[in-house]
């Protein structure tokens, strides 16, 4: 039976792609997207997820049109199992297949519900319960839904998977690119790093990383040692990089690397020594757990879901909307010990990709049975 993994769009950093790639090996998988055209899709999941078959519904000039061709596929199909993740591809493809008898539909809530605006709150809602399976990729993050959502899926079976990461692939990456990257953004090899990585939006609290790096190097002896990479880009760019140049101390000190592809990101983790997440919530945050895997110090947002991912762990954690805590934090980390290499090969351990892959195989199973 085939598995019909259906996207607003593709990308070299999408958690979906790259499990619908594991989910091959057993399986056969198709990708569709709504938003991509051909040329540009394939590039990316030739990359990301190479023996899946792809399709795409040419929807960025019109999204009408995209929706239609999404369900000319959806009605053509034979019996198959619709995985859906995203906002508008994911609740018209729920809607769509609600009545068809040869579908079976999964879906993966991949983050909490109170970064979703009230629109797609709606979208998102009013289709979940023709799902046959829900998926979230945390406990924090079912407790993230409306009250009126969980309502409408009280009687829709679901389960809790993480994302899980490629361990494999970001302890054993090539770190030239990373070097290289450094070397040109002319970045001292003694230089002390504090990182970030993801998307430039709000909730990851970028400003408020660079307001308490801003402190930080006021207060603590010999700043020209001490230097903050962003990995990334966003809506939120220009206003990032607005606030940069307005202080001398955060233009000499902090520099925004971009958006790099993935092995790149995993190479300079390796690099820094200090990993840094200050969002106010999260649904999961692979970029935290992959800083976690590579064995760096954190300090964390005091968040229900970090606290339920790192429970055994003795993390620096801070109230995200207090700069001076992040700022103590930043100090602290500074001088603290090295994380515990038994809490690092537990993570490792229950958090690999595979273990979520194997775990949507037995998902599915059931349908096919």
């Amino acid at each position: 039976m085939k598995i019909i993994y259906i996207l607003n769009k593709v990308s070299e950093t999408s958690i979906p792609l790259e499990m619908a790639n594991l989910i091959y090996q057993k399986e056969h998988v198709i990708v569709i997207s709504l938003y991509d055209s051909y040329e540009a899709g394939l590039k990316v999941v030739s990359k990301v997820s190479p023996n899946c078959e792809f399709i795409t519904c040419n929807g960025r000039k019109n999204k009408l049109t995209g929706l239609y061709k999404l369900s000319k596929l959806l009605k053509n199909n034979e019996e198959c199992i619709i995985h859906t993740h995203q906002t508008l591809s994911g609740a018209w493809a729920r809607y769509i297949t609600r009545n068809m008898k040869n579908k079976s539909v999964v879906h993966t809530i991949h983050a909490n519900h109170n970064s979703f605006n009230k629109i797609q709150n709606l979208i998102i809602g009013c289709t979940l319960k023709y799902a046959d399976f829900i998926v979230a990729n945390s406990n924090t993050t079912w407790k993230g839904l409306k009250k009126w959502q969980g309502n409408l899926i009280k009687n829709v079976p679901g389960a809790t998977i993480y994302n899980g990461v490629n361990v494999e692939r970001i302890l054993n990456v090539n770190q030239y690119t990373a070097d290289k990257l450094l070397e040109k953004k002319r970045i001292k090899k003694d230089e002390f790093l504090f990182g970030t990585v993801g998307r430039f939006v709000k909730v990851k609290n970028y400003i408020g990383i660079l307001k308490s790096f801003e402190k930080f190097l006021l207060e603590i002896n010999d700043p020209q040692k001490y230097r903050l990479l962003l990995i990334g880009s966003g809506p939120e760019e220009e206003n990032i990089k607005e606030l940069i140049n307005s202080s001398s101390l955060l233009k000499e000190q902090v520099t925004c690397i971009g958006l790099v592809d993935r092995d790149t990101v995993y190479g300079l983790l390796h690099k820094l020594d200090v990993f840094i997440m200050a969002s106010f919530y999260e649904g999961f945050c692979n970029a935290l757990m992959e800083a976690k895997v590579v064995g760096l110090k954190t300090i964390v947002s005091d968040i229900d879901i970090f606290n339920e991912l790192f429970e055994k762990e003795k993390s620096l954690n801070f109230n995200p909307n207090n700069i001076d805590e992040i700022k103590d934090c930043m100090i602290k980390a500074v001088d603290s010990e090295k994380v515990d290499k038994e809490i690092v090969n537990e993570l490792r351990n229950k958090f690999d990709i595979s273990t979520s892959a194997n775990k949507y195989l037995d998902i599915y199973q059931k349908f096919k049975n």
